[in-house]
């Protein structure tokens, strides 16, 4: 079976540089796995090997010959399959209909047949020890675990010749993982290309033949896998090595003995996280960094109002709250930029000036009920002026604007607000790198003011260099907390990832 090989491939998402100049090789029979922290590049390069999304430039090379992936049809004919984390299933239909979906078998008269796609797909559930009776089964009752085979039986049944594993055992169970990777291993035996993305390093050593390592877009090494220990992987993710440091812009650490403006106590939300224990306190900018899948987003969303709370206190200042809804949250002095600027966060079809003042229209009501439109407008340019957002005019409608101009109009929006915390959940996603400073320089502005900051990032650049202390969360709970800047960057992601050796290594530096 030909290699596959990706040469000088590079992404540009209007002045985001997502991938630079990425060359990498796969070859059959092989288990490559694919690191980098979050934002590196990884979903990128699997979009672009499975037709989703073109590459600026570079080539995909299959045994030697440049092909084009222009949609992800084409990469099915090419034999390139994904099996994601969370799969893209049809869940109210049968395991059958979804296996055989848009490559139905029909008899003569073009009816389709589902006796001969059963015959088809017998002797690859035989194979991964399933009975034919799930064929006839609701997509939507089966177990993550159990989707994630049937779209491995799919892409078998195509004939794929590579498959992409993304993520994949990051919401299955111990036995679920173990079934997972007998079945990589006999793939690998029948000559397959496996890609296997993940973040935790001992699977890596567990399963791969080969690693590559992506940081900001760029290859930042290639080895097999006998010849990189787990500490020379978290330095090619980091960029750092082992004992450099980060510290925050204020790098003043927790401040001691504060009283926290809003804390957590045992905090459980059904799902996502379970016995949270987070304080913020006034005038710190804390940073919550975690992975996929860590609770990260959900347990603020909760404290937000906008998810149910399980189990556990929310206290914002000594006072026991349970926001209903995200209104009654904002009332009581919390605000939460989300992570999703475009369906979350501004109006696109509104103009600059009703995006600014959306938060705080009570301000702008005169008698019968009318908007003062002249003060909303001149409290439009006084915004546009103190935060450098470049627009013609307050008038002009928000989706018109630049990401980054869009993201400072959002952050201006809430920043505005007489609030006690505001949470900034992934505040310079898709932004580029000149408002992603001045974004930063604006959370240190109002954390001097006072204003306690939570910053949650999966950029852990992002958050060695904007905060005062940092928390990790790890699959739903608190894996550690950092007070002390300069903070470092291995250490942070050993925790994200659950591996314990860097930590280890310092703190006996320390003894």
């Amino acid at each position: 079976m030909a290699s596959i090989e990706l040469k000088g491939i590079s992404k540009n998402f209007g002045g985001v540089r997502a991938l630079i100049d990425v060359s990498v090789g796969f070859e059959p029979g092989q288990v490559h796995a694919l690191l980098g922290e979050n934002g590196a590049g990884k979903s990128t390069l699997i979009k672009i090997l499975t037709g989703a999304v073109q590459p600026s430039s570079g080539e995909l090379l299959i045994g030697g010959e440049a092909v084009v992936v222009e949609n992800p049809r084409r990469a099915q004919s090419l034999g390139i399959a994904a099996v994601y984390q969370e799969p893209t299933v049809y869940p109210h239909m049968s395991v059958l209909e979804n296996l055989f979906m848009g490559q139905e078998l029909r008899g003569r008269l073009g009816t389709v047949d589902r006796r001969a796609m059963s015959n088809a797909a017998a002797p690859l559930l035989d194979r991964l020890r399933l009975g034919t009776d799930i064929l006839y089964r609701r997509m939507g009752s089966l177990s993550i675990g159990y989707q994630q085979l049937v779209l491995i039986i799919q892409a078998l049944l195509r004939e794929s010749r590579m498959i992409i594993f993304d993520e994949p055992t990051s919401i299955l169970s111990r036995e679920e993982t173990e079934r997972l990777f007998r079945i990589i291993e006999e793939l690998r035996a029948d000559g397959t290309h496996i890609v296997y993305i993940t973040h935790r390093l001992e699977e890596v050593h567990r399963i791969a033949d080969r690693v590559t390592v992506l940081t900001n877009g760029e290859v930042k090494g290639s080895y097999p896998i006998e010849e990189v220990s787990r500490d020379k992987l978290l330095q090619l993710m980091t960029g750092h090595s082992g004992n450099a440091g980060h510290g925050g812009q204020g790098g003043r650490g927790a401040p001691a003995g504060e009283v926290a403006v809003l804390e957590l106590e045992h905090l459980t939300v059904d799902g996502y996280s379970e016995n949270v224990n987070w304080s913020f306190p006034e005038g710190c900018v804390t940073g919550i960094y975690g992975l996929v899948g860590s609770g990260r987003s959900e347990t603020a969303l909760a404290v937000f109002g906008h998810l149910p709370v399980s189990a556990g206190t929310i206290r914002l200042e000594g006072r026991e709250i349970r926001p209903r809804h995200p209104a009654e949250a904002v009332g009581l002095g919390i605000g939460y930029l989300p992570e999703d600027r475009q369906l979350q966060g501004v109006f696109l079809n509104k103009a600059l000036e009703q995006n600014l003042t959306s938060n705080a229209l009570g301000h702008f009501v005169r008698g019968l009920d009318l908007l003062n439109l002249k003060g909303m407008r001149e409290f439009g340019r006084r915004l546009m002026d103190q935060y450098n957002i470049k627009a013609p005019g307050p008038e002009t409608v928000i989706s018109a604007l630049s990401g980054g101009n869009q993201q400072k109009g959002l952050f201006a929006r809430w920043a505005n607000l007489p609030l006690k915390i505001l949470i900034l959940d992934e505040p310079t996603r898709g932004i580029d790198i000149g408002a992603k400073e001045e974004i930063h320089r604006f959370v240190r502005q109002i954390a001097d003011r006072g204003m306690a900051v939570v910053v949650i990032s999966s950029d852990l650049d992002e958050v060695l260099s904007v905060s005062d202390r940092i928390i990790v969360m790890r699959k739903g709970t608190v894996a550690r907390e950092f007070s002390e800047p300069p903070f470092k960057a291995d250490a942070v992601l050993a925790e994200a990832i659950g591996s314990g050796t860097v930590h280890e290594a310092h703190a006996a530096e320390a003894r």
